[in-house]
């Protein structure tokens, strides 16, 4: 026995296998990947969950931000005429809710008259559809007489019988209990309504302190300083262009609504411009709503299928017009996304905020391609959302 090494090796019929060494490592990659894209889905999974839970809370945080995106433009333009940002954030808050309060007092009337005309218009169009799909010759026609025959003679042949009548009340429905009930949801909506403008007051008033706390936030780096400036620079001119042209062209499809209506001989065309101008905030869900309804709004009233073809054709060539001319001209390149993305993101968002999820979709979207257009690893993103 020497002092020197010992021979350990193993014997021949034993193969040397490396410590850590798995083949040529594809194992390894299956495995990574297959974690990550555990991880992935439930991340996902978590922050969907979250967002619906959180709706009360997201949305009118979401809804003041986009709203302060577009009066911004005003109160910087105000700024530089030396009014201080605060004064030119109020003042324009203000005109805003003088300008929805007063058209919302406008066209209550009109809106009270229509509810009123509701179940009058349900009962005809049911008469409509019962007349329509009733065939007194058809085979389930006999079948159904055939049916009351049978049951004639089986009720005459027991001969009489007796029984205890049994009466179903009915609890009778007490108005205070509508009226605190809607007295609720009306205070609950007004509070939502004072946070919001309390919130856009704020961001208003702050100007830049949160875009360089953001800047801040991303590190030291002068690169990703820089990377954050453009990609805050470019959401917050997307969305605020986006945004006015939204108010713009949702303004000119309700006058043009309305006098349309109002030339038709439609009752309450005050009310439809409003509800068009509204319901085109939802891109192709919302027109599709208003053209119809009006239709059978119309039939109803005159009763001639004449007036309810003519009223849902001008609703159609006016959201048609603004659809395929209008947005597509004033509407920024950055901002343009292809159709199947935007209908899959109004069905996401709508199923997980309704229809407030439906109006805040498209600037959502917006947004995600701003940043997916930034970011290197989400560039597949931003192709997909585009054009």
């Amino acid at each position: 026995m020497t002092h020197g090494t010992e021979d350990v090796r193993p014997p021949p019929d034993r193969p040397i296998v490396k410590a850590g060494a798995q083949g040529d490592g594809t194992v390894d990659q299956a495995s990574v990947s297959i974690q990550s894209l555990a991880l992935t889905f439930i991340t996902t999974v978590a922050a969907i969950w979250v967002l619906y839970v959180g709706r009360s809370l997201f949305v009118p945080i979401l809804f003041g931000v986009g709203l302060s995106f577009v009066l911004a433009p005003a109160v910087t333009r105000l700024e530089r005429w030396r009014v201080p940002r605060a004064a030119g954030a109020a003042v324009l808050l203000l005109a805003l809710i003088v300008t929805v309060a007063g058209v919302g007092y406008r066209v209550s009337g009109q809106a009270a008259a229509l509810i009123e005309e509701l179940p009058a218009a349900a009962r005809k169009v049911n008469n409509l559809i019962a007349q329509t799909t009733s065939t007194e010759s058809g085979a389930m026609a006999q079948l159904q007489q055939a049916a009351d025959e049978l049951s004639k003679e089986g009720t005459g042949s027991r001969g009489p019988q007796t029984g205890t009548a049994v009466r179903i009340v009915t609890p009778s429905s007490r108005v205070s209990d509508y009226l605190l009930t809607g007295s609720l949801g009306l205070a609950g909506s007004a509070v939502q309504v004072a946070l919001v403008c309390f919130l856009v007051f704020f961001i208003l008033t702050s100007g830049d302190l949160f875009k360089l706390k953001m800047v801040r936030l991303t590190g030291p780096s002068l690169s990703e300083r820089k990377i954050t400036v453009q990609i805050i620079d470019e959401i917050g001119e997307t969305i605020s262009r986006y945004l006015r042209t939204v108010a713009l062209v949702c303004t000119i499809v309700g006058v043009a609504t309305w006098l349309a209506f109002a030339a038709l001989g439609m009752p309450n065309a005050a009310l439809w411009g409003v509800l068009a101008a509204v319901a085109n905030l939802v891109p192709y869900l919302g027109p599709t709503a208003v053209w119809t309804s009006a239709a059978v709004v119309a039939y109803v009233h005159f009763d001639a299928v004449g007036m309810a073809a003519a009223t849902g054709g001008a609703s159609l060539v006016i959201t048609g017009l603004e659809g395929m001319l209008l947005t597509p001209m004033l509407m920024s390149r950055a901002a343009r996304m292809n159709t199947v993305a935007m209908f899959v993101g109004l069905l996401f968002w709508g199923w997980l905020w309704g229809f407030w999820g439906m109006v805040l979709a498209v600037p959502l979207l917006i947004t995600l391609k701003v940043i997916a257009d930034r970011v290197d690893h989400l560039e597949a993103v931003g192709e997909l959302l585009g054009e």
